[in-house]
């Protein structure tokens, strides 16, 4: 396998394995938490079960379960979802017998009925990283939404200033202790990114303070332009509803770091919506 191949395998999975890194390093991000819990109280005649894909560690899985909702929620990392068990262990009875953790791959997916709400949190589509696999995903989506189903999801808003960095240099040092040992770590990236591939090769680099071999962790995402994704969700049968620069409602624009998007099945071929507007609360 070509080391640029191998890069972007190794960066599907390696920012997973450790899942309380993970969690003490986004422990701040609330705001998508805050949209999906409000979107799928906005869906038209409720979203009672919502299929999640990529749930990691149960960050969005659990305040949706907390509403009420019953959660199919699908990750391939083994550690993320032994993360999401152990959380899981630890809800009320009627919150946790609401989720259904579940091994699978986002490409080939196969869960048993449809669903009114389909998300996939946290840049979850950057790691299909050629069309055909997000065309299967898609397509896999597509399959399990009700007639009148959303599916929402976010990614990055590529900036070009930020691609083009030199891939030498080492960017954001901080420094934070490791929820696990205690060990005080300096944190710092850099990145290489294909402009043919569109893939960003990120490394995370978690330095001692006090000294010894320092660890390096990489991490690949697919980066999506905005025409090109409305493409591509219309080549698998999927419309755009809605589309935000933010978790606010905020317009995507220079400036806006995310794409964040709400889709529904195509048109029918009378040209009429499937689908009413969704209501604001």
């Amino acid at each position: 396998m070509p080391d640029h191949l191998l890069a972007v395998d190794l960066g599907a999975r390696e920012h997973y394995a450790d899942a309380a890194l993970y969690d003490f390093e986004y422990r701040r991000r609330r705001a998508d938490v805050r949209w999906y819990r409000d979107l799928a109280a906005r869906v038209p005649g409720g979203a009672a079960s919502v299929l999640e894909l990529g749930c990691g560690s149960g960050r969005v899985t659990v305040p949706l379960a907390r509403d009420g909702r019953r959660v199919v929620a699908v990750d391939q990392s083994e550690a993320m979802l032994a993360a999401l068990e152990a959380r899981r262990a630890r809800l009320p009875a009627a919150v946790r017998d609401r989720i259904e953790p579940m091994r699978g791959d986002l490409r080939q997916l196969d869960v048993r009925g449809r669903f009114p709400l389909v998300i996939a949190a946290f840049n979850v589509l950057e790691h299909l990283y050629t069309r055909v696999e997000l065309d299967a995903c898609l397509q896999l989506v597509r399959r399990h939404l009700t007639p009148d189903g959303l599916f929402a999801f976010d990614v990055q808003l590529p900036d070009p200033g930020w691609l083009a960095r030199d891939p030498t240099r080492r960017w954001a040092r901080t420094r934070f202790t490791h929820p696990t040992t205690g060990e005080k770590i300096w944190y710092s990236t850099s990145h290489d990114y294909d402009p043919v591939s569109q893939i960003a090769v990120i490394r995370l680099y978690y330095e001692p303070e006090r000294g010894g071999p320092e660890h390096v962790v990489l991490l690949s995402q697919r980066k999506y332009f905005p025409a090109e994704l409305e493409a591509l969700i219309a080549h698998a049968g999927l419309r755009v509803v809605e589309r935000h620069g933010d978790f606010q409602g905020g317009p995507l624009g220079p400036g806006a770091e995310s794409q964040v998007l709400i889709c529904a099945a195509a048109r029918s071929s009378t040209g009429r919506s499937r689908r009413k507007s969704i209501p604001r609360r």
